[in-house]
């Protein structure tokens, strides 16, 4: 039986699975017309399984670590659901389907992912069409070259194709240096072993002494201070230590977006030395069953228009009707308090050409966003959240945290399963931004009228929300426990609300 080996990376995703958590990335493509099922899975097995090997594989545990080992009994088919949605078939039980089937896991002795071909689809216009929902482990590949594979299965012009990611950059400042070098050293000592006897509190300790000392400004010595000491990376003084949290504000404050230097001293800030996720209405552990909802699409150039007339990004634009429409659910709930909530957003680490991507696997780094809440004005909102996109995009954030992850990789499994709530814990979710088609697209010569796609939460994780542009159009999908968020609907109407009550502010009616 063939066998490749697992990297690190994919391997930490599939140790990542817990049952009100699982590590899946959920898909969602739908069509005003019903495909011909047999041409789709001639198609899925065409491009997929026989270009992938990983698709017709399990994971098998090899000593420390994993494989992937090819099913000898594979077949297509297996992996392939038909369903037809009850009457009256229409959008909202299509989401319940999706919904419901986001709690189903995995059986590792085959190959994990699904494909559900899902007739009686019927639009608001009375159209009645189909849907494929695939579901995808976290450790076959990261959602961006997940979305590439899947865009591979359908028919298009390459040149339509938005290429996302770029070459992670080496460090481009002292303090980057020696965080680079810090995580690394910690992955070189899980190497060996060493790591099994250290606890998460000592790794989070010598973080905090990274910070201090970049604080007080000594980046040089901080730099020479990792090579003397391994274990105790930085020393600080205690007075810095009395108020950890503020070290990021202070620099927030006294630096530009483009100073990367200032920039990446705020990092230590939002990783370590901040606490978990803010406390509020959605706040808990979270349960097995899950929830999946998407707001009316929007039309690309109205979000583009809003962006001219105020200097900022697409992007931009979307994080800040996100935050209207979170900043009203909150206030509707009795929560106007929360200024700020922290978002874990993956970014692509190396280049995804136009295309079918040519290997799979992990291939990205977390950032973490510290979303502005309760702005009512949104000129100011979008002023703020220009600012954060630009300080993250000015920094070697992407850099320090793959260093990071792939420490974590590499630690032994309860320093890993540890280190991983730690650093989940302090984020509300999940949010991702993808850029998909400009023009449409077939499927077995079916014309795609949508598509969607969620990352997984992780952790105590609640909530996960997708930002998918197509076509001129951009959707808007918003994952939940369903015990913490029981009205996700809510929260899809509210933001629906926002952006239009924010284009009709900035661009008129």
């Amino acid at each position: 039986m063939s066998t490749t080996s697992m990297t690190s990376q994919d391997a930490l995703w599939l140790t990542m699975d817990r049952p009100n958590n699982l590590m899946v990335i959920d898909t969602v493509m739908w069509f005003r017309s019903v495909p011909d099922w047999s041409l789709v899975t001639a198609t899925v097995q065409e491009r997929l399984v026989d270009q992938f090997p990983v698709f017709r594989s399990h994971a098998v545990a090899d000593g420390t670590g994993w494989v992937w080992q090819e099913v000898d009994d594979f077949e297509v088919s297996d992996q392939l659901n038909h369903v037809t949605l009850p009457e009256p078939g229409d959008l909202a039980q299509l989401r319940a389907f999706v919904a419901s089937q986001r709690s189903e896991a995995f059986d590792k002795s085959r190959p994990m992912w699904v494909m559900h071909f899902i007739e009686n689809v019927q639009f608001a216009d009375g159209v009645v069409g189909a849907a494929v929902m695939a579901r995808f482990h976290h450790s076959i590949a990261d959602g961006i070259r997940l979305t590439q594979a899947v865009m591979g299965l359908c028919d298009l012009d390459p040149a339509d194709v938005t290429a996302v990611g770029h070459n992670l950059s080496k460090p481009s400042s002292p303090f980057a240096v020696a965080k680079s070098v810090a995580t690394e050293t910690l992955s070189d000592v899980a190497d060996v072993g060493v790591a099994a006897t250290r606890t998460v509190a000592d790794v989070v300790g010598n973080a905090r002494d990274v910070a201090m000392t970049a604080a007080k400004g000594d980046l040089a010595g901080a730099a020479t201070s990792i090579v003397e000491d391994g274990r105790n990376i930085f020393t600080a003084g205690t007075a810095a230590l009395k108020f950890p949290e503020r070290f990021m504000d202070v620099s927030t404050l006294v630096s530009s977006p483009e100073n990367r230097v200032a920039n990446d001293a705020t990092i230590p800030g939002k990783f370590v030395l901040s606490g978990p996720s803010v406390d509020t209405v959605w706040s808990g552990k979270p349960s097995l069953a899950k929830d999946a909802d998407w707001a009316p699409v929007l039309d690309l150039d109205q979000v583009k228009a809003i962006g001219k007339l105020t200097g900022t990004t697409v992007n931009d634009v979307l994080l800040t009707a996100v935050s209207v429409g979170l900043s009203r659910y909150l206030k509707e709930h009795g929560d106007s308090a929360t200024d700020e909530l922290i978002w874990m957003v993956p970014v692509s680490i190396a280049p995804v050409e136009a295309g079918v991507p040519k290997e799979l696997g992990n291939h990205f780094a977390l950032v973490a966003l510290r979303m502005p809440i309760g702005i009512d004005d949104f000129h100011e909102c979008l002023t703020s959240m220009h600012e954060r996109m630009d300080r993250i995009k000015n920094s070697d954030e992407a850099l320090i945290t793959f260093g990071l992850q792939r420490g974590i990789a590499m630690a032994p499994g309860p320093l890993a399963a540890g280190l991983t709530n730690y650093f989940a814990n302090k984020a509300v979710g999940v949010l991702t931004n993808v850029p998909g088609p400009r023009t449409q697209m077939t499927l077995a010569g079916t014309p795609v009228d949508g598509v969607l796609g969620w990352a997984p939460c992780s952790g105590d994780q609640p909530l996960t929300i997708c930002i998918f542009s197509y076509n001129g159009k951009v959707t808007v999908g918003f994952g939940a426990d369903m015990a913490l968020i029981p009205d996700l609907n809510r929260l899809s109407e509210l933001f629906a609300d926002g952006f239009r009550d924010m284009y009709a502010a900035i661009v008129g009616d």
